[in-house]
């Protein structure tokens, strides 16, 4: 499974979606809380035979929420049905003090998939 499948099914959950994060202005100000941000921290390609690219990648995907409550117990079980229920993760919780929101983290790390011809 791709990073961008992942990424799509993230989408369909209904929160605010980001890429590495909300950029508040006046005329478009950063959603209200819940939303996600997801990060591609790192990726390669491996085996190339020039018909066929492993393509190897990480993925992080970033709930903020207000509280850790029921609510927010709801929207983690339905990102880890959802979403996450084929694939192996790590899962985070802290408080982020300077915010003051909780963030739960989910770890994806190696995420295999075959690209064959070009990129």
């Amino acid at each position: 499974m791709r990073a961008a499948e992942i990424i799509k099914k993230v989408q369909r959950i209904g929160i605010p979606v980001a890429r590495n994060a909300f950029e508040g202005t006046v005329d478009d100000p950063v959603p209200e809380l819940p939303y996600i941000v997801y990060l591609q921290p790192h990726g390669r390609g491996r085996g190339s035979d020039s018909k066929i690219l492993l393509i190897e990648e990480d993925l992080d995907i970033e709930l903020y929420t207000e509280k850790d409550d029921e609510k927010t117990d709801i929207i983690r079980k339905q990102i880890e049905a959802e979403v996450l229920a084929d694939v192996e993760h790590e899962k985070f919780i802290a408080y982020i003090e300077e915010e003051e929101c909780f963030q739960t983290a989910y770890e994806i790390r190696s995420l295999l998939s075959k690209v064959k011809g070009e990129i």
